[in-house]
């Protein structure tokens, strides 16, 4: 909580509002949430009707393709592992620009894309 606390300060001082929400049954909150373009988020079960989230048109991901929900959103194209045809047919109904990338070998080692990247998104 301390670190948590440590970033709403940091991003109120420049006028954004925040709040620590439970990362969910999972290691972390963005393998249950991610942000794909379009006011629209992907979530596990566990977060289709959390209120915090009511403003995001939200695609659930079942837990069967559940390192699926772990996708990257860059520059209005959306970075979909591969192996998941039924998320990718949720992402690609999007109308953005998808790339399928194969992410076999990291996926051994848990290794998700948005935890392979270095990046900041700020969703308003």
């Amino acid at each position: 909580m301390a670190g948590a606390e440590a970033l709403g300060a940091a991003v109120a001082e420049h006028g954004y509002d925040w709040k620590a929400l439970d990362c969910g049954p999972t290691l972390h909150f963005k393998t249950d949430v991610n942000y794909v373009g379009k006011n629209t988020v992907l979530v596990s079960p566990y977060f289709q009707d959390a209120p915090e989230l009511a403003q995001f048109e939200k695609i659930v991901v079942s837990d069967d393709e559940a390192y699926a929900r772990n996708c990257l959103y860059i520059n209005g194209t959306v970075i979909v592992p591969s192996g998941f045809p039924e998320t990718l047919t949720k992402v690609e109904a999007l109308g953005q620009p998808v790339i399928l990338l194969d992410m076999s070998e990291f996926r051994k080692l848990d290794g998700g894309l948005t935890c392979l990247s270095l990046r900041f998104l700020f969703c308003i």
